[in-house]
């Protein structure tokens, strides 16, 4: 028996119509109630508020959304088989290539024939060029 849309994912259903409904009253109040304290409007804040509110309730809807797909074992199996195209082709190459790789000392390096025999780590360093002051000074004029 197939399980009901409500069934699963409640807590992310309960979620989403929560904040949908928490964001559209504070949404409303804000719009059509003159809410002042100490001669401050409060207003916009409840609109900025409630937009933000009814934005967060689409995490929930699509959590729920996501979580009642049902897909059949007929088309998993269907879609795991070995395809014999151009792009799978270029997938199992490029996964094949990553697969190579040594780990060494934390962290990852690509396997070089060259580099194998060498026990220097491969570092880069960086250095300034050493340009004394008064060369820098005197560069821009020709004298």
């Amino acid at each position: 028996m197939a399980a009901n849309a409500l069934d699963r994912c409640r807590l992310a259903l309960l979620f989403a119509v929560f904040m949908d409904l928490v964001g559209l009253v504070s949404l409303l109040v804000g719009i059509f109630a003159e809410l002042q304290l100490n001669g401050q409007d409060f207003g916009d804040l409840l609109i900025y508020t409630g937009a933000i509110l009814v934005f967060l309730s689409l995490i929930g809807w699509i959590f729920w959304y996501t979580g009642n797909i049902e897909i059949s074992m007929e088309e998993l199996q269907q879609d795991y088989t070995i395809k014999d195209g151009t792009l799978a082709r270029l997938a199992r190459k490029i996964s094949r290539h990553l697969s190579h790789r040594d780990v060494s000392h934390g962290t990852r390096k690509w396997r070089n024939d060259g580099q194998r025999g060498s026990d220097k780590p491969d570092t880069l360093q960086l250095s300034r060029t050493k340009v004394h002051k008064r060369d820098w000074l005197t560069e821009g004029t020709d004298q």
